[in-house]
């Protein structure tokens, strides 16, 4: 009879992590600029999508939100390991994914989704463990090279006829 009890009670056991259910798990994802802010409201956010790199299956996507940061902290401020850039104000995409184990997760970032002519596109990969979120300091955090040009002269549909002798160009220039 003890003997029974003790397997039945392994199998509950077993059966009961084969059919657990899957735990939330939320990530926020931040996307820095190269040497520059976190890019956010004023150039539309960037478009962020987190996958299952083994399987591509999506699980989740958004665009990041709020402001720049703090100009002092990311760049006046000397970085020192464990000691985030980012506070709440500064952008970011924030998702409760539901898994049931370790999973291989890729994140990719696309933006700005204001100025899509200058638009760029980085991910990285990571173990993500279910329950254990990456929310703290800096969470997953991106960086997107690049900078936003815009034409100023000559407008856009302007066509030159002929061998101009001069022409001029202007335009604005600015870190992403």
């Amino acid at each position: 009879m003890k003997t029974k009890n003790i397997l039945l009670g392994l199998c509950i056991v077993f059966l009961g992590a084969t059919f657990s259910g899957a735990v939330p798990t939320e990530i926020t994802v931040r996307v820095k600029t190269k040497d520059a802010k976190f890019l956010g409201n004023l150039m539309g956010g960037a478009a962020v999508s987190i996958k299952d790199a083994q399987t591509g299956e999506l699980l989740a996507k958004g665009l990041t939100t709020g402001g720049t940061g703090n100009t002092t902290r990311i760049m006046k401020t000397p970085v020192a390991r464990g000691v985030p850039i980012s506070d709440e104000s500064a952008a970011k995409f924030t998702a409760t994914i539901d898994i049931n184990e370790p999973r291989l997760i890729e994140v990719t970032a696309y933006g700005p989704m204001v100025n899509l002519q200058a638009a760029n596109k980085v991910s990285a990969t990571q173990w993500v463990v279910p329950g254990k979120h990456i929310t703290g300091g800096d969470a997953w955090m991106l960086e997107l090279p690049g900078f936003v040009v815009d034409v100023i002269a000559p407008p856009a549909p302007a066509t030159l006829k002929g061998v101009p002798q001069d022409v001029i160009i202007s335009a604005n220039v600015v870190m992403m």
